[in-house]
């Protein structure tokens, strides 16, 4: 699989344009653009789902930057350190504004809760994240690009969000993890486009396999994820498993240099 394409920049304009691509090729159906403001949860129900959902949302951060920290003193390169670094601060206070936020819709504090979540991921992903770069390249893809489709479908078509988080979703969370995603794109842009040919083969065929564990890890956890989005925020999901395997597709044609044709057939979130 020889790398052939000219890759642009990766941006955020990019990743707008790479899914409404598929959304007019899978989901033509789904907006856009968002067609109505999303509500406060107002029964018991609606708050103790909503409260599920932050505690995820706290987990899937804090396990970030457990692994991170794991992790960092096993680079020997200084940009990828102060990337890292900036990552473990950044999904540090994301996760303590969502678990402060939890805690106000619940009375309670859910760290306990928060790190039984945490737990799970471990539990799901195993060492991969911290044995090799390749390991930690699958975990930085899955936790911060793969799952950019299912961050447009909860930005287009969730029905309820509590107006705090929202605030600080929009004017933290959202550029924090556009940092993220362009930090993980140069990590990698640097040591791929100083490979010979040869060497790319090699990276290709690593990275492939590292994703591929990574996602077969992943999908019951996702599959959970999802239904819980749906009934805490109201989502649509009907269509999240194409959207997610071809953006997929897209992040790794990217990153590989390759079209999508030359990629293998890729383990699916329905697997």
């Amino acid at each position: 699989m020889t790398a052939i394409l000219t890759r642009p920049a990766w941006t955020t304009d990019l990743e707008l344009e790479i899914f409404d691509k598929l959304l007019d090729k899978y989901a033509p159906h789904i907006p856009k653009k968002r067609a109505q403001e999303p509500r406060s949860p107002e029964t018991d129900e609606e708050r103790e789902n909503f409260y599920r959902f932050r505690v995820a949302g706290a987990a899937h951060d804090l396990f970030i930057v457990q692994v991170c920290a794991k992790i960092i003193d096993s680079f020997a390169d200084p940009e990828l350190q102060l990337f890292l670094s900036r990552q473990i601060g950044d999904d540090g206070a994301h996760a303590q504004n969502t678990r402060l936020r939890a805690q106000a819709i619940s009375g309670h504090d859910p760290i306990e809760d928060i790190q039984k979540q945490v737990q799970k991921h471990w539990d799901y992903m195993g060492d991969l994240p911290i044995r090799n770069w390749q390991g930690f390249l699958a975990f930085e893809l899955h936790y911060e690009l793969h799952i950019v489709a299912l961050l447009f479908i909860n930005s287009r078509t969730s029905k309820i969000n509590d107006p705090d988080s929202a605030k600080f979703a929009a004017e933290r969370i959202l550029p924090d993890e556009a940092v993220h995603r362009l930090g993980v794109v140069d990590w990698w842009q640097r040591k791929f486009d100083q490979a010979s040919p040869a060497e790319k083969e090699d990276l290709i065929a690593q990275v492939i396999e590292a994703d591929e564990e990574g996602q077969r890890r992943r999908n019951p956890y996702l599959r959970d994820h999802w239904q819980l989005s749906q009934k805490a925020i109201g989502i649509e999901i009907d269509d999240l498993p194409v959207l997610y395997d071809t953006w997929r597709q897209e992040v790794l044609s990217y990153f590989l240099d390759i079209p999508i044709s030359r990629l293998p057939k890729l383990v699916s979130v329905n697997d």
